[in-house]
């Protein structure tokens, strides 16, 4: 099968939205659109999702995938938990990102190479494509775990990126529990075993994440994400702070569960104060380690990115 074209056309996606066929998120009549886009590293898999309530596209929010997760893990199939319906609704278009050496994107040749250095500039020349084509001046960025700090990166690019949001990153000091498993000598010395730097992953870490979330996202989570992953986030927990929030440039949000097994309190109290110019901490109560797909905290999940969202529309104008 042939890759898909870079970008989609702005008259493709106009078309596609007359012509369909259109599918329903959650009620928004939508059209999808996988792009390949070549860049330091190798190639990077992206997946837009647009609507008439988002159209022509002014904005669009970039979501990037914690480290054992491809960009689906965004686009469950299950009411209520894909996440382009409430940006969608918000008049902003959404895009996934698969990160090197997962999904669709290009898998290196060892998986230790795709740190952090080499996914910020990966996605941050996409981004660059993307804003070219859609005539947009911004993005927004949004990422979990893994995925926050390579959004903080792209964040001390003004001219790119609008807005940056956190979620669940650990920042210097992790949770007793996860300090433990990190320090266990066999931690380091089971990644550095590993011939070609990509790890299996399997229900042993997966399975408590996902236990506070409904059983019909368990399933397909467990169906769709288990597989091989780089190494290199699994080192970063080794070597704390493996990022620095210092540089960012634009508006940011730090958030976290209240019940989060990996990311403390004060940990998040610093990494927000340590982002550039600050940012905002908001904590979501009752919520674990992936509050945008348990029970009961989705919905307050999306309440706090899109009042953050028109908070920064105020501050720009």
């Amino acid at each position: 099968m042939p890759n898909p074209p870079e970008i989609a056309s702005n008259q493709a996606v106009e078309h596609a939205l007359r012509a369909g066929p259109l599918t329903s998120i959650d009620g928004v009549m939508t059209c999808r659109f996988e792009h390949d886009i070549d860049g330091p590293g190798g190639r990077l898999r992206i997946v837009e999702y647009v609507a008439a309530e988002a159209w022509p596209c002014r904005r669009a929010m970039w979501l990037l995938p914690g480290p054992i997760a491809s960009g689906e893990f965004y686009a469950i199939p299950h009411p209520g938990f894909h996440a382009a319906a409430p940006l969608l609704r918000a008049g902003i278009c959404c895009v996934t990102v698969d990160l090197l050496g997962t999904g669709a994107s290009s898998r290196p040749a060892d998986g230790r190479t795709a740190n952090l250095a080499a996914q910020t500039a990966a996605v941050a020349e996409a981004i660059a494509h993307y804003r070219r084509v859609r005539g947009i001046d911004r993005v927004d960025v949004l990422g979990e775990s893994w995925g926050g700090a390579i959004a903080s990166q792209l964040a001390a690019d003004p001219e790119r990126v609008r807005s940056c949001v956190i979620v669940s990153a650990v920042y210097r000091v992790p949770t007793p529990a996860l300090d433990a498993a990190a320090r266990d000598p066999r931690h380091r010395a089971g990644l550095d075993a590993i011939p070609d730097g990509y790890v299996p992953i399997g229900l042993e870490i997966w399975g408590p994440l996902l236990g506070p979330c409904p059983a019909p996202v368990r399933e397909w989570a467990i169906g769709s994400q288990l597989g091989l992953y780089p190494a290199a986030p699994l080192y970063a927990v080794l070597d704390l702070p493996y990022f620095d929030p210092s540089v960012a440039r634009v508006p940011g949000l730090v958030i976290r569960g209240s019940e989060d097994p990996m990311v403390g309190a004060d940990d998040s109290a610093e990494l927000a104060e340590r982002y550039g110019g600050g940012a905002e901490l908001r904590t979501i109560a009752g919520a674990g380690h992936l509050p945008r797909v348990e029970d009961g905290s989705r919905e307050g999940f999306w309440a706090t990115v899109l009042e953050f969202d028109a908070s920064v529309e105020g501050m720009i104008g």
